[in-house]
C-alpha cells in the first residue's frame, strides 16, 4: 500500500451503545404515540363501541398490542404498533412487520368509515413521526428508563439484604420457639408434681379436718346468736361494728337482751355432720322469723350467714 491508496481509505461511523438506545427509546416512543392517536381517532368517531388497546408480553420478550372491541378482540394475534393511516386509506392498521424507511407492513382491522374489518386485508402504510416537541421529550425519557433500572438494581439488593435478615430472623425464631417447647415442658413436670402433692396432701387435709372438727354438743346456740348481734364476725371496717368501749358494752348488752327476748318465741337447732369433717348449724328464731348458719371446722364454729324466712301462714 501507497499513500495514495491509504487515503483512499472511508471510515465508517460507529453506533455507540447510548446512540443505540436513544435510537431504541425513540422508535418505542413512536410507537406508542402513533397507537395512542389511532385510538383516539377511533373513540372521536365510534365514542359507543368502547375501544380499548391491551398490551401483554411473549415469551421471547416483544412487546404486542391487541385492539379490542366492546372488550372482544378483533383478532387473535398481537401486533407492533396500531397506526391511523390518515395519509392514505384512513383506516386503522395493526402493523406485523417494518419494512425500509417509514414503512410498515400489516392488516386493516377497522374501516375508514369505523366498521371492523372482515377480512384482514394486507396492506402498506408509511408511518409518521410524532412532533418535534415530542421528541424533545426523548432525553427525559432515557433518564426515566435509567432511573427505573436503577431503582431495580436497588431493589435486587433490598430483596437480597432481606434474604439475609430473614435468615437472622429464622434463627432467632427458632431459638425462641425451643425455649417455649422447653418452658412447656417445665410447666408441665411443675403441674404434675403440683398435681401429685394435690393428691397426696387431700388426705392429710381430710384427716386433720376429721380430728379437729368440733363436736356437735360444743355448740351453744344463745352463745353463737349473742355474738352475731354484736357485730363480733363483722370486718373491722364495717360501718356496723362497735369500735370503742361504750359502743362494745352496749352492743354486748343488745345483743343479750334481743337473744333473750327471742328464744322467748322459741328457736329451733338443726345440725349436719359432713363425713366428720365438717359440721353445720343452723338456728331458726321463730319469732324473727330469721335462721342463722354456722360452720364448724378445724375446731371453730364460723358464723356464715343469715337469711330471713317466711312465717307460716296456718299459725
Amino acid at each position: 500500500w501507497n499513500a495514495s491508496s491509504s487515503s483512499s481509505i472511508i471510515s465508517l461511523p460507529l453506533i455507540t451503545p447510548t446512540q443505540r438506545s436513544i435510537n431504541l427509546i425513540m422508535a418505542s416512543s413512536f410507537a406508542k404515540q402513533r397507537t395512542t392517536e389511532a385510538l383516539k381517532q377511533l373513540q372521536s368517531i365510534k365514542p359507543t363501541d368502547g375501544f380499548i388497546t391491551e398490551s401483554y408480553l411473549t415469551t421471547d420478550g416483544t412487546t404486542l398490542i391487541r385492539l379490542k372491541r366492546r372488550g372482544i378482540s378483533l383478532s387473535e394475534k398481537g401486533y407492533l404498533e396500531i397506526v391511523h393511516d390518515a395519509s392514505s386509506t384512513g383506516c386503522v392498521v395493526g402493523i406485523t412487520s417494518y419494512g425500509a424507511g417509514n414503512v410498515g407492513r400489516g392488516v386493516v382491522l377497522v374501516e375508514k368509515n369505523g366498521a371492523v374489518c372482515r377480512d384482514l386485508r394486507d396492506i402498506r402504510v408509511i408511518l409518521r413521526n410524532p412532533a418535534a416537541s415530542n421528541v424533545g421529550n426523548l432525553r427525559a425519557m432515557q433518564q426515566e428508563r435509567e432511573d427505573n433500572i436503577n431503582r431495580a438494581r436497588n431493589s435486587q439488593q433490598t430483596r437480597g439484604a432481606t434474604e439475609i435478615i430473614s435468615e437472622e430472623d429464622n434463627k432467632q425464631i427458632l431459638q425462641f420457639f425451643v425455649l417455649a417447647v422447653l418452658g412447656l415442658i417445665v410447666l408441665r413436670a411443675l403441674t404434675s408434681a403440683l398435681l401429685g402433692l394435690y393428691i397426696l396432701g387431700l388426705p392429710l387435709l381430710y384427716m386433720y379436718a376429721i380430728s379437729t372438727a368440733p363436736s356437735l354438743e360444743s355448740f351453744d346456740a344463745k352463745k353463737e346468736l349473742k355474738r352475731v348481734l354484736r357485730g363480733e364476725n363483722l370486718p373491722e371496717d364495717h360501718p356496723d361494728k362497735p369500735k370503742d368501749w361504750l359502743s362494745q358494752t352496749l352492743a354486748r348488752v343488745a345483743a343479750s337482751v334481743t337473744t333473750e327476748v327471742a328464744g322467748l318465741g322459741g328457736y329451733e337447732v338443726t345440725m349436719t355432720d359432713y363425713l366428720g369433717a365438717c359440721k353445720v348449724a343452723s338456728v331458726n328464731l321463730l319469732a324473727a322469723n330469721q335462721v342463722f348458719y354456722w360452720v364448724g371446722v378445724f375446731g371453730k364454729w364460723r358464723f356464715v350467714t343469715r337469711r330471713d324466712v317466711e312465717s307460716d301462714k296456718n299459725d
